[in-house]
């Protein structure tokens, strides 16, 4: 699925010495999972943002188009997509010249064309980079036991028009371009774990040893390295963001990075995360309002209908994917200062979403216990000077209330 890569996010800072080319890294490669992907935010009769993934996988093997058009005026979700679809469905010609069904892609950089039908609904998105392309840590980065190579381009300008069931509309509009392509699994993710797999994950903790970081609290959960947090967008003063997290189990280590362009790529490492809100959705939390601190502070926060993609996995521990995208604003202590695409993946165990925090002051002791198996929160707070106890009691899924 689209980006599963922001997990590598986290170790996007390791140069490996191994080459990320193929001739051509726009081209196709030969490899169990790969896809190329447009995110846009456009105006024609009215304000929508696009968000499509052309990609194939061997593990299954399988072929998938994603394809969501958001109406942020009417609030309106369009899921057009198409899941497990024969990897026949997905033809290579010469260069980057791809064909899924009725859709397609061709190009080179800095233009493509992208052409997205489905289910009486076509797009023909046109896109002229405007900034360079970057490859997340020059290099390699490990998912589970295996790896991929995470290639974007931040900045591009799009125009073309877009076909509701018949009824043909002009638009203009800013967008971003990816392409990532690796070999790992998503219903075995450690499945062949070696000394190589070591030796990346080394790289990273080496790369992360040299982060300034402080604990506020001590906690520990069920999110684990193979979901992430995701996030493009555009500023109203012409620059570009890439931000991207991978959740880890022990709470307060925040394995990402966030990539502002304004010109030239500025890369902040030394980030704090904070989930400012959320919503709980099939065994999992999903956060839905995002805090990142670097040299700057800004908020990332969904505003609109969610696109909810499930994939059963077929593992007897792993039960399954979730990802939830969904547009959203980016303001900081001044207002609103762009527009955003968030996406969020979990990967579901057989135990579900749970949570440990303790937070210690001067002045008392608080501890949080959250489990959506057993469907509760739980909160406790120990007062120190004068000694006071209170608690907190409620379900998570408001469902089984009864």
């Amino acid at each position: 699925m689209k980006k599963l890569i922001t997990l590598l996010v986290c170790i996007l800072f390791i140069p490996l010495n191994i080459s990320t080319k193929n001739e051509n890294d726009d081209f196709p490669h030969d490899c169990v999972r790969e896809w190329w992907n447009v995110d846009a935010f456009i105006k024609a009769d009215k304000n929508y943002s696009i968000t499509a993934s052309i990609e194939y996988e061997k593990e299954t093997p399988a072929a998938n188009l994603f394809f969501t058009i958001f109406n942020h005026d009417d609030k309106i979700v369009y899921n057009l997509s198409s899941y497990e679809d024969g990897i026949e469905e997905i033809k290579f010609g010469e260069g980057l010249n791809i064909t899924y069904k009725n859709s397609s892609l061709s190009g080179n950089y800095p233009h493509y064309t992208f052409h997205l039908e489905n289910k009486g609904v076509a797009v023909r998105i046109y896109l002229e980079a405007i900034s360079p392309k970057k490859i997340v840590s020059d290099g390699l980065l490990p998912i589970g036991s295996g790896y991929c190579f995470y290639l974007f381009i931040p900045k591009c300008r799009a125009w073309g028009w877009i076909d509701f069931y018949g009824s043909i509309k002009d638009f203009e509009g800013i967008a971003y371009f990816e392409h990532v392509w690796g070999n790992w699994s998503y219903n075995k993710p450690m499945a062949n774990f070696s000394y190589e797999t070591i030796k990346n994950y080394l790289r990273i903790f080496k790369w992360w040893g040299k982060n300034d970081f402080s604990f506020s609290y001590f906690g520990v959960s069920s999110d684990n390295p193979f979901g992430y947090d995701w996030s493009w967008g555009w500023l109203y003063d012409g620059r570009a963001i890439f931000f991207g997290k991978i959740p880890f189990w022990i709470s307060g280590l925040d394995f990402g990075i966030l990539y502002i362009y304004d010109g030239k790529f500025n890369e902040f490492k030394n980030l704090k995360v904070d989930y400012l809100d959320g919503i709980y959705l099939e065994g999992a939390f999903i956060p839905t309002k995002i805090k990142i601190e670097s040299d700057e502070v800004i908020i990332l926060e969904m505003d609109n209908i969610s696109h909810i993609y499930l994939d059963n996995l077929s593992s007897s521990y792993w039960k399954k994917l979730i990802l939830y995208e969904s547009p959203g604003k980016i303001y900081d202590s001044n207002g609103e200062i762009g527009r955003c695409e968030i996406e969020i993946e979990r990967q579901v165990s057989i135990f579900e979403y749970f949570m440990l925090k303790i937070y210690l002051s001067n002045s008392s002791i608080n501890f949080l216990l959250a489990s959506y198996l057993l469907n509760f929160i739980f909160g406790l707070n120990i007062g120190i000077n004068p000694l006071s106890f209170s608690f907190y009691f409620s379900k998570i899924r408001k469902d089984l209330m009864n």
